[in-house]
């Protein structure tokens, strides 16, 4: 008696006739349409909200120096020492 090792691998000939997800309905088709019809338009709206602050901080006129007030340093350490002492 011989042993037939099948292969893992299915022959050709058998695996162009089996379909193995067939959705005669076309429920999933519409699932998938409606989930990324959604999924588009959320990133529309996230790009459209980034597109938006990025053109409203390049008018709110910042800037890259930093202010320093002499009086606010100076009454800051006048009550350090105050209070050390």
């Amino acid at each position: 008696m011989q042993k037939v090792i099948r292969s893992a691998v299915a022959p050709v000939e058998e695996a162009a006739g089996v379909q193995v997800f067939v959705d005669s309905t076309g429920r999933r088709k519409r699932l998938l349409a409606v989930l990324g019809f959604f999924v588009a338009l959320f990133a529309a709206i996230y790009i459209g909200v980034v597109g938006a602050s990025v053109v409203q901080a390049a008018d709110s006129g910042l800037s890259t120096k930093a202010s320093v007030s002499t009086s606010a340093t100076a009454s800051a350490s006048a009550s350090a020492s105050s209070s050390s002492s």
